[in-house]
Formats: C-alpha cells, sequence, structure tokens
C-alpha cells in the first residue's frame, strides 16, 4: 500500500490503522490456525504479518521523508506567519518566542484540543469583559490615574496598537496584573492595588506591555483550564502536559512585549526581583547581575533527580528562567530590529536555541527524536508498558492505545510481532538489561520522562491498580529513580486532567 496523508500527524494514525488491520487479520488467521492445529499456517500468518509491518514502515518512513521535503520547501519559501495585524503593525511573527508559535501550530493541527475547543466556545458563550470589570473593580480614569495614562499611550505608541487601553484596579496586597479578552476597539488591563501602589513607572510600564503582548499573540485563543474541564474524559495527560507547557512558552512571548515598552533591562530585573521575593524597599541591595546567576543554581536544581512532576503542570516559568530568557532576547538581533538602540550580539537562531534549552528545564523532554540509544528507550518503553498493562491479568484495548501513543510506531509494530513469543520473566529480564544498558547514558530529565510517559499506561483504562503501581516501583529502581516521584507524577496527572 502507499500512504496519502499529508501532515506528520495524519500519517501517523493512517499508519497505526493500517497497523492493527494488519495485527487483527494476523490474529484471526492465528486462531484459525490454533483451532484446527495447522502449525504451517501458524508460521505463515505469523510471516505475512512480519511481511506487512515491513512493507508498511517502509512506507510510513517514506512518507515521512516526502512530508519533511515538502514542509522543508514551504519554510524555505516562507517562514510561518500565523500572527496578523489586525490589533498592530508591528511583526508579531519576529517578536513571538519560536516555542509559543509552534505550539500554536501543533494545536492548530490536533483534532482532539480543536473538537474540545470547539465545546468550549460553544458552552462559555461571549465574555463580556468591560461588564465584568465595571462591577467587580474601579476604572482609572485619566483623572485618577495620570501617570498610569502615560505608561498606557507610551505602550500603545510603542507597539503601534489599533486600540485603546481601559485600565482598572481591585483591592489586594498581591502583585498581580491581567488583561481580559479585548473588543475589537479596546483592551482591558486590570492590576492589583498592591502592585500599582509599590512598583515604579519603568517597572509598571513592562507590566502593561507584557499583558499587551498577552492579547496581541492571541493567548486567549487557548484557555488552558477551560480546555481541560470540558476534556477531562477525551484528553490525555500528555495533553495537560503540552499545554501548560505552552501557557509557560506564551509568558515569554508576552515579556518581549513587556521590554519593548520598557526598553531598560536592569528595570526589568527589578520588576521579577519584587515578583518574586515581594520586597519593595530599600532594605535589599538589589543586583541585576545576582539575581541572573540565581539561574545557574535553579538549573541544578531542576535537573535532579527529585524533580517535582508538578513543573509539568505550572503555568508560568520559574522567574529566573524568564529574566535568563529576557537577557538572551535583550542582546538579539531580533531585539535589535525592533530597538535601534541595540547593537545585537546573537542571532536570532543562536538565541532561540538557547532560550528553548532553558525553557526544556520545565518541560517534559521529547524522548522520539533519533538518536544512538533511541531504538533500545523505545524497546524499553514499550515492554515497561507492557508490563504495566499485563500487571492485572489483563492487556485493555484502552492500554495498548496508550501504548501505540507513547512508542514510535516503527518500534509499536515490530514489538507488536514479538511481544506473542515472550513470558512474562523473559520480558522482565530484558528489561533487566535494557536498564542496565541504558543507566549511563540516560540523563536523569530522560529517566524521569520515560517513567512519566509509562505512568499514564496505569490509568489508560480509567483505574489504577496497585500491581500496575508495583511495577512502575519497579521500573523506577530500576533506573535508580525514587519511587517517590511516581506517586507524584500520578497524583499531578490526575489533578489536571
Amino acid at each position: 500500500m502507499s500512504y496519502t496523508s499529508q501532515t506528520l500527524s495524519d500519517l501517523e494514525k493512517e499508519h497505526l490503522a493500517a497497523i492493527n488491520t494488519a495485527q487483527e487479520k494476523m490474529m484471526t488467521d492465528l486462531n484459525e490456525a490454533q483451532t484446527s492445529g495447522n502449525h504451517e499456517k501458524l508460521q505463515e500468518a505469523s510471516i505475512l504479518f512480519q511481511n506487512i509491518t515491513t512493507q508498511l514502515a517502509e512506507e510510513y518512513t517514506k512518507r515521512i521523508d516526502e512530508i519533511n521535503t515538502l514542509n522543508h520547501k514551504a519554510v524555505a519559501e516562507k517562514e510561518p506567519e500565523i500572527y496578523t495585524n489586525s490589533r498592530t503593525d508591528i511583526d508579531l511573527n519576529l517578536l513571538v518566542y519560536d516555542g509559543d508559535r509552534d505550539y500554536v501550530i501543533a494545536f492548530q493541527q490536533d483534532e482532539l484540543i480543536q473538537k474540545t475547543l470547539e465545546k468550549v466556545n460553544k458552552n462559555s458563550g461571549k465574555f463580556k469583559s468591560r461588564k465584568h470589570l465595571l462591577k467587580s473593580s474601579l476604572r482609572l480614569t485619566k483623572t485618577l490615574a495620570p501617570m498610569l495614562h502615560e505608561i498606557g499611550e507610551h505602550c500603545k505608541n510603542t507597539l503601534k496598537l489599533k486600540a485603546d487601553i481601559e485600565f482598572f484596579v481591585y483591592q489586594s496586597d498581591i502583585f498581580n496584573a491581567s488583561c481580559y479578552p479585548p473588543d475589537d476597539n479596546k483592551l482591558y488591563i486590570i492590576l492589583s492595588s498592591g502592585i500599582l501602589e509599590r512598583f515604579s513607572k519603568e517597572e509598571l510600564t513592562f507590566v502593561v506591555g507584557h499583558e499587551i503582548g498577552h492579547v496581541l499573540f492571541e493567548h486567549f485563543d487557548y484557555p488552558v483550564r477551560q480546555i481541560l474541564d470540558t476534556g477531562e474524559n477525551e484528553l490525555a495527560p500528555i495533553h495537560a502536559m503540552k499545554l501548560y507547557a505552552w501557557n509557560r512558552n506564551a509568558e515569554i512571548s508576552a515579556d518581549r512585549a513587556g521590554l519593548l515598552c520598557c526598553q531598560n533591562f536592569e528595570a526589568v530585573g527589578r520588576t521579577f526581583f519584587k515578583l518574586s521575593s515581594g520586597v519593595t524597599t530599600d532594605s535589599l541591595d538589589f543586583q541585576l547581575n545576582a539575581y541572573i546567576e540565581q539561574f545557574v543554581d535553579l538549573e541544578e536544581v531542576l535537573n535532579d533527580s527529585n524533580l517535582d512532576p508538578s513543573d509539568w503542570y505550572s503555568s508560568h516559568p520559574f522567574s529566573p528562567l524568564r529574566i535568563k530568557a529576557l537577557e538572551l532576547f535583550n542582546k538579539s538581533e531580533t531585539y535589535a530590529a525592533f530597538n535601534k538602540s541595540i547593537s545585537g550580539e546573537i542571532t536570532e537562531e543562536a538565541m532561540e536555541v538557547e532560550i528553548k534549552r532553558i525553557m526544556s528545564l520545565m518541560e517534559p523532554e521529547n524522548l522520539d527524536e533519533e538518536g544512538e540509544h533511541s531504538e533500545k528507550i523505545q524497546r524499553l518503553m514499550f515492554l515497561g508498558g507492557y508490563l504495566i498493562s499485563n500487571a492485572d491479568g489483563v492487556v485493555d484495548d484502552s492500554e495498548i492505545q496508550a501504548l501505540s501513543s507513547i512508542v514510535a510506531p516503527k518500534v509499536f509494530a515490530n514489538c507488536m510481532m514479538t511481544i506473542k513469543g515472550l513470558t512474562e520473566q523473559e520480558m522482565i529480564e530484558e528489561v533487566q538489561q535494557l536498564t542496565k544498558d541504558l543507566d549511563v547514558a540516560l540523563s536523569v530529565m530522560q529517566k524521569l520522562n520515560i517513567l512519566r510517559d509509562l505512568s499514564i499506561i496505569s490509568y489508560a483504562d480509567g483505574e489504577i491498580d496497585d500491581s500496575e503501581v508495583n511495577v512502575l516501583y519497579n521500573l523506577a529502581r530500576l533506573l535508580y529513580i525514587n519511587t517517590d516521584f511516581i506517586d507524584r507524577v500520578i497524583g499531578d496527572a490526575q489533578g489536571v486532567n
């Protein structure tokens, strides 16, 4: 057969469907052969399945190359531009953080997320931002808050906004600011009384610019919490991780808009310092370089085996990560394109690559990439997942489906072909050997991500059996990871899904 899909996501679905069809035929042939006692037909069914899956794998690889060639050609002709100039005349496609844009493109192609989003929009109706704000907070007119309106006018000119800004304040000592869904001709920004009273003009300029950035990049299009609540019975835990990862990446894009408005990196550093510490007096001597250096310590902690999996479900990046990402943007050719006083010490590509590495400290690591040990990793994940599925004595269809979602299709097909010939003890022994081989090769973060993905299998059928959790514990021990991690990752995933 030949594959006809036009996108990689559709191709994967088409490939899995073809494998499932081949597997069903093999099982039918095997059952018939076992019933009749025809050993030759048993062997023929296995060989036929092997030939079909080999052919499918070859066609799958061939079509991947074809799609990638088409995609590379399209990229070479034109970078993806998904942001319009309906709200501003600045180049949002240049300003946006690549990680933010890439997740949005992936969500646009994810049928399940799009269907869930349709339900959210259908059930919620149109939120009346101004009506809600007029009822719940105080509108700050130019007479009441002249400095704030100066900031608003400056940000409007800098970001070339086509709409006016209306400010509101509510009573709270907590430092907070947010934007509400805009109307065609008006943006709504609400600030807590604490941040309004205790932040300087430059610091507030960054805050206001940041909130405008959320509007410009249409971050309201994916209300994470509502999507997860509405899709709680359809979306998998990995969807929650990806949505929250996008949420964090969106903050990086908004921070860039804030810096464009503020144009003072040290003032931005003071803003994050105040938000992190709560200290706004001169009792502490703020040193920007010392604050940036905190990133080094945080990086070491995030790479530790005691990583808290709840980080994968955090809506905001940790402040040291954000300030480090902004420091790179502040030195980049990208920023220089918007601010002529900047020389631009690093290229856009170098900046984006390093920021992606920084953001990966809070994100699930991609284990599907081709690498020296990828085949062993994939085999370990399949066998580990199968042992988890079989721990309660029944391998459910939903568990096989979940297993197919975390293992590369080619490996999945090959493993499904060989799994029937292995006893449980043989699988355990192979897992022990694989973990021994991979122990030195894998980083702590990779081990954590393997266990995270395998944890998904344990409740794919809607229930978590103690026997399945025990298999996860044993896998964690083989990878020299504390079993507390299993408890936390299962608990956190259930909490957001």
